[in-house]
């Protein structure tokens, strides 16, 4: 299975048991398979002439779950078929410049994926990410530091089967 169709397929899931593994490093920095970034064309050329990555790469999951708890204003939207179903943003990309965008979202209730585009709020939703994966990496920094033991972050795989097993 490709990492972004198991991402999106076990989303809900690592959602629902974040409490499980929030203050486990190497799972809490397993990173996710999408990176925001707006590639720049010069004359419509088929080769990028620069990359603006808003957010740093890679996520961890747990970065992105914990801007989920602390701002849901910014990764709660609405739409499915019916346009009325609530879901947390789980990937989402567009242009730092003009902040047109489009994304992904989950339903925690269903499982269920939609997509949708035009959020006001892309620019917003890269800085509270980005402060978030920052902070992500010094904490882990810091326990290094402290602990003298090395945090290799685990795969999402590997987080599943970990939660699984428990």
């Amino acid at each position: 299975m490709d990492a972004k169709d198991f991402y999106r397929e076990n989303i809900a899931f690592l959602a629902r048991r974040f409490g499980d593994f929030r203050h486990e490093a190497r799972f809490f920095m397993a990173p996710v398979p999408f990176e925001v970034r707006y590639d720049l064309y010069v004359k419509k050329k088929s080769v990028p002439a620069m990359t603006l990555r808003p957010v740093k790469a890679p996520i961890p999951i747990g970065a992105l779950l914990l801007c989920w708890e602390s701002c849901p204003e910014l990764f709660r939207v609405r739409g499915g078929k019916d346009g009325e179903t609530e879901g947390m943003i789980y990937s989402f990309n567009g242009s730092p410049l003009s902040g047109a965008n489009d994304w992904s979202a989950v339903s925690l209730d269903t499982g269920d994926t939609f997509s949708g585009k035009g959020d006001p709020n892309f620019k917003e939703r890269c800085a509270v990410l980005n402060d978030a994966v920052i902070q992500s990496e010094e904490a882990v920094e810091a326990f290094v530091k402290k602990k003298g033991a090395a945090v290799i972050p685990a795969t999402l795989e590997e987080l599943v089967d970990w939660l699984k097993a428990r």
